[in-house]
C-alpha cells in the first residue's frame, strides 16, 4: 500500500471472525480544552438562525464544534465559536435555550490570520458568514476507537449538509471550502489537542456579485491535493493513536504545493438503465418543509417490513442534488443502492450517476437475509427496503488528491447520509448509518469491484 490512507482504512475494518484490536488509546491522558470561555462577549441567537432539524450524529455522542466568522452581518465582526446550550445554562430565555449563542473568541486580527490560511485569500476575506467545523474527537473516541476519526468526519459532512441546506432554503449562496492550512486554523481557534478543523462553509447573499463570479473561479468545485506534502509514515511514534496520525497524513501544510483540481465528470455506465421519476415535490417545496422537522429520535428499532414506493425511492436520491452531491473531493465517491423491496424496480444493485437520473443494475437479487449477516447487529439490518453504499478507490483517490482525499471522502459521505436522513423524514422514512458493518463480506456479497473499499453504508427503511 502506497498511501497511509489504505493502511488506515484497512486497520478500522470490521471482520466477522477477528482478534481484537488491543491497541490502548490512553486518550483520557489529552489535555480536554477549556470551553467555559470566560469573560467573552455573548450574543443570543434567535430561532431560525441556526438549522432546527440538527443533524446525523454518530450514535447522538454530537462530535461537532461550529465556529463562525462575521463580516458586515448587523453584528460586531469577529471571528465566534457557537454554543449550543446558549443561554439554557444560565436558566434565562426558553429563546436563548433553543437557538444557543456565539461567544466572541477573536476580532480583525484573527480574521486576518484564518484567511491566510486558504488558497482563495481574497475569497474569503469578503465572505460575510463563514462557518469552521471541527471534529471533538474526545466525544467519540470511547465509541468508536479507532475508526472514530472516520466517522467524526462523516458526522462534520451531516453538519455541513444541515447548514448548507438551511442557507438555500434562505436564497442564500454555499460554498464549501476543503483546503487550508490545517494547524493555521486550529491556532486561530486556539484547539486543543482532542479538537481539529475538517471543513469550512462560506455563505453569501443570493445576489452577491462575489458569490457569482467566484462559481465561474470554480471556488467550491475545487479540492486542493497535498499529493506533494511531507511523507508522515516516518512520524508515526509522535501520535497517540492512528487517527491521529491519519489526521496528520491528511493534513496541508504548504499551500504553495498543493494541486487545485476541479470536479470529476462522471461517465456513462454499463448496465440495464432505470431512469428515476420526477421528485415528488419541487426543490423550493421540499426546502420550505425542512424548517417544520424537529430533532430525530435516534433510537436504533429492527426496520419493519414496508415496500417503499418507486416516487419516494426516486425523490430520496434525486433531492441529494439540492446540496450538490460532490460536495466535497472531485466526485470520486462512487454511490451504489442495493433494493430489497422497492415496488417496480427489480432486486439487485445499482449504480447511481445523479447527472443522468438514472440508476444502472450491476448485478442480481441480493438476498436480505445474506445481507444483514453481514452487520455486526443482524437485527438492525434485516428488513430495509434499500441500502446506499458508498464506496471508492483509495489508490485512485489519494494518487489524484493525496492523502486529504480520504478526508473529502467522508465529508461527502455525511453529507449524503444527511440528506437522505431529512428526505426520509419528509416521506415519514427512516434513514439510518449502519457503522458496524463486515466490508469483506458486504463487497463480495454485492459483486463490488475489488479495488474499492466502502467508506459508508446507510439503511432505509420503515
Amino acid at each position: 500500500m502506497d498511501f497511509y490512507s489504505e493502511t488506515y482504512h484497512e486497520s478500522v475494518k470490521y471482520a466477522a471472525k477477528g482478534a481484537t484490536d488491543p491497541i490502548v488509546l490512553h486518550w483520557e491522558k489529552q489535555k480536554a480544552t477549556d470551553r467555559r470561555y470566560v469573560g467573552c462577549t455573548r450574543l443570543d441567537l434567535e430561532p431560525g438562525d441556526v438549522p432546527a432539524f440538527g443533524y446525523v450524529s454518530g450514535d447522538d455522542l454530537k462530535p461537532v464544534g461550529v465556529y463562525v466568522v462575521l463580516r458586515g452581518r448587523g453584528k460586531p465582526d469577529g471571528v465566534y465559536a457557537y454554543v449550543a446550550s446558549g443561554a439554557a445554562a444560565q436558566g434565562t430565555a426558553a429563546q436563548g435555550a433553543a437557538a444557543g449563542q456565539l461567544v466572541k473568541i477573536g476580532g480583525k486580527d484573527e480574521m486576518k490570520a484564518l484567511a491566510a490560511a486558504f488558497p482563495d485569500k481574497d475569497f474569503v476575506s469578503q465572505t460575510p458568514v463563514l462557518y469552521i467545523f471541527t471534529g471533538i474527537l474526545e466525544r467519540a473516541v470511547w465509541r468508536f476507537k479507532e475508526s472514530a476519526y472516520s466517522q467524526v468526519q462523516r458526522d462534520v459532512g451531516a453538519c455541513v449538509g444541515s447548514v448548507l441546506l438551511d442557507a438555500k432554503r434562505k436564497g442564500a449562496k454555499a460554498f464549501p471550502l476543503g483546503g487550508f492550512v490545517d494547524d493555521d486554523v486550529a491556532n486561530v481557534l486556539k484547539l486543543g489537542a482532542t479538537e481539529v478543523p475538517l471543513a469550512c462553509l462560506a455563505v453569501f447573499p443570493e445576489y452577491s456579485g462575489v458569490a457569482f463570479e467566484s462559481v465561474d473561479d470554480g471556488v467550491g468545485e475545487s479540492a486542493y491535493s497535498n499529493r506533494s506534502e511531507t511523507d508522515m509514515v516516518a512520524d508515526a511514534r509522535r501520535y497517540p493513536s492512528r487517527f491521529m496520525h491519519q489526521n496528520r497524513a491528511e493534513s496541508i501544510e504548504n499551500l504553495s504545493k498543493c494541486i487545485r483540481v476541479r470536479r470529476v465528470v462522471s461517465q456513462p455506465l454499463p448496465g440495464d438503465e432505470f431512469p428515476l421519476t420526477p421528485a415528488k415535490y419541487g426543490s423550493d417545496s421540499y426546502l420550505s418543509v425542512l424548517p417544520d422537522l424537529l430533532p430525530a429520535n435516534l433510537k436504533h428499532v429492527p426496520f419493519r417490513k414496508s415496500s417503499m414506493d418507486l416516487d419516494d425511492f426516486s425523490s430520496m436520491l434525486r433531492w441529494l442534488e439540492l446540496g450538490n452531491v460532490c460536495l466535497f473531493g472531485a466526485g470520486l465517491l462512487k454511490i451504489w443502492i442495493v433494493t430489497f423491496d422497492v415496488m417496480f424496480v427489480y432486486p439487485g444493485v445499482y449504480r447511481y450517476v445523479p447527472v443522468r437520473k438514472s440508476i444502472y443494475m450491476q448485478s442480481g437479487q441480493v438476498m436480505m437475509k445474506k445481507f444483514a449477516k453481514c452487520h455486526a447487529a443482524v437485527e438492525e439490518a434485516d428488513g430495509a427496503a434499500f441500502a446506499v453504499l458508498l464506496t471508492a478507490d483509495l489508490k485512485e483517490a489519494c494518487n489524484l488528491l493525496g492523502e486529504r482525499a480520504y478526508r473529502y471522502l467522508n465529508l461527502n459521505a455525511g453529507y449524503i447520509a444527511q440528506s437522505l436522513h431529512l428526505s426520509g423524514r419528509v416521506l415519514n422514512k427512516t434513514v439510518r448509518g449502519e457503522h458496524f458493518f463486515y466490508e469483506n463480506d458486504l463487497k463480495k456479497l454485492c459483486n463490488l469491484p475489488d479495488g474499492e473499499s466502502v467508506i459508508s453504508e446507510i439503511l432505509v427503511g420503515k
